[in-house]
């Protein structure tokens, strides 16, 4: 952490906030929107961040961010859990972890502990070399190790990591706030008279930041007679609901107050508890809009598009009896891949498209087929109000033509292709059009993904800067795309749902 302490006393502490006599090209100078996002380093992959926060301390907070862990990993997800408390960390008790982080063997990234039901954590209590030593750290430090947690951890595959934050609205908030990409928070608090004030603190301070509120979590809701089985409720009356109800958000849980659950975290056997959390918020509402590829994601072009290739190719001379030989095809831009595949100059790459519509546009576009479920899944979507639209580097006509021919233009709300000019072929430019015709309509696009089946979208969804699912049933190898590191690869149809869910 010294390496933490020297940055933060390089800028935070340094900081005279006399703009006249700077020179960094800080937010405060510009005064243009800067992005204070922390990347993750490359070998790590986080595809959604929960905060856990609560107006004052005492509530549980750090109780319901392990049983919130415990509870998703009982889903299969791969959980992590950052321990952003840095002054009073008590997960890696909670999970009966004792060790000291280690490193990897270039000794450029931590390596999180893992429970022995696969969490992974990382705290500063594993940093230290007792764990009851006390962090005596200044603000701009504790800043830099939050920081340092997300950006230069391993962090391996997460599907969902929750962040332990300290109580309240001050600096480490404000930083994971501002520089984690923070999906949404769950607010813990307990049923005292003060709840409506502190509640409200979080409330606001999630509002200032954009930052979505998934629920409320009120710990200690009552205690449970051994005897009767009588709720009493030891510290007055719940208002809860009311307060869910005020902002618009639901409960999660009320949980009890159970000794038996301080016990277990003294001994670090929280996984062994199955108290009733509500994850379903957490693990929907992550994307308002779907934008798919046409070909290899939705259809399966295979005949028509190899034998349009086929008969182009044939006009220029080239003889390619194998239509197998041509799947390439399907995906890339037309004119971009005859050039890359047979080293065509663009004059005689652009007679090959021409040929290859010559015979695409009246019979090649009805050699398709519908994948098995792809309706079913855009149904499902459609139901639950997700935007839907299309991003093909074919030529919006055709795309449209394809969309009418099997019934799928009920689903979208808006198709987006190349011209037929030959423009507007990169995929990210197809994307920027989608979201145009969307804005045209006034739909919202606030969190959109990409789907698709090479590698061209991938790229063109980083390009867009918006996270990508690759699809490994059609035409685009495992090693394509993996190579581009998409957020997510659905092994089928279904599983697009089931992570769009």
């Amino acid at each position: 952490m010294i390496e933490s302490e020297r940055i933060m006393s390089e800028t935070a502490e340094n900081c005279t906030h006399d703009c006249g006599s700077c020179t960094a090209n800080c937010g405060s100078r510009t005064n243009e929107p800067q992005s204070f996002l922390e990347k993750l380093n490359p070998a790590s992959s986080v595809k959604k961040v929960i905060g856990v926060v609560s107006g004052k301390g005492g509530v549980g907070k750090s109780l319901v961010t392990s049983l919130m862990a415990c509870r998703m990993r009982a889903t299969g997800a791969r959980v992590g859990i950052l321990d952003a408390d840095i002054t009073g960390p008590s997960i890696p008790r909670a999970f009966g972890i004792h060790d000291g982080v280690t490193v990897t063997p270039d000794g450029k990234l931590l390596v999180p502990a893992t429970s022995s039901t696969g969490v992974e954590v990382i705290s500063s209590n594993m940093l230290l070399e007792n764990e009851t030593d006390p962090v005596i750290w200044r603000g701009p430090v504790i800043a830099g190790a939050v920081k340092q947690f997300w950006s230069e951890t391993l962090w391996q595959d997460i599907d969902y990591m929750f962040v332990d934050m300290p109580p309240g609205t001050g600096d480490v908030p404000l930083t994971v706030f501002q520089s984690l990409p923070v999906n949404g928070i769950i607010i813990v608090t307990s049923p005292q008279e003060l709840v409506s004030m502190i509640v409200e603190k979080a409330v606001n301070m999630a509002k200032k930041m954009n930052v979505p509120i998934l629920g409320l979590v009120e710990n200690m809701s009552y205690l449970e007679c051994p005897d009767c089985g009588k709720k009493i409720s030891v510290f007055g009356e719940s208002h809860i609901d009311e307060e869910a109800e005020a902002i618009g958000v639901p409960v999660l849980a009320k949980l009890p107050i159970n000794p038996e659950l301080a016990k277990a975290a003294d001994e670090g056997r929280y996984f062994g508890f199955e108290e009733p959390v509500d994850v379903t918020p957490i693990v929907e509402g992550l994307f308002d809009t779907v934008l798919f590829d046409l070909d290899g994601t939705l259809t399966d072009p295979k005949q028509g598009i190899t034998s349009c290739v086929q008969y182009a190719l044939a006009g220029i001379g080239i003889d390619e009896p194998e239509l197998d030989n041509l799947t390439d095809f399907i995906g890339p831009p037309l004119k971009e891949h005859f050039m890359e595949r047979y080293k065509l100059d663009e004059k005689t790459a652009l007679v090959c498209v021409n040929k290859y519509r010559e015979r695409y546009n009246p019979v090649g576009v009805y050699e398709n087929k519908l994948y098995p479920g792809i309706d079913k899944v855009l149904a499902g979507l459609k139901s639950r109000g997700i935007r839907l639209a299309v991003a093909s580097s074919k030529p919006t006509m055709l795309v449209k033509v394809v969309l009418e021919h099997f019934d799928l233009m009920k689903y979208f709300d808006v198709a987006a292709g190349s011209e037929l000019d030959g423009t507007r072929t990169r995929k990210s430019d197809v994307i920027k059009y989608a979201f145009e015709l969307l804005d045209e309509k006034g739909l919202s696009h606030k969190n959109p993904i990409m789907v698709g089946d090479r590698k061209h979208d991938i790229i063109g969804a980083k390009e867009a800067g918006i996270p990508c699912m690759a699809v490994a049933y059609g035409y685009g190898s495992m090693q394509e795309l993996t190579a581009e590191h998409p957020d997510f690869i659905a092994e089928s149809v279904e599983a697009i749902a089931d992570i769009i869910r």
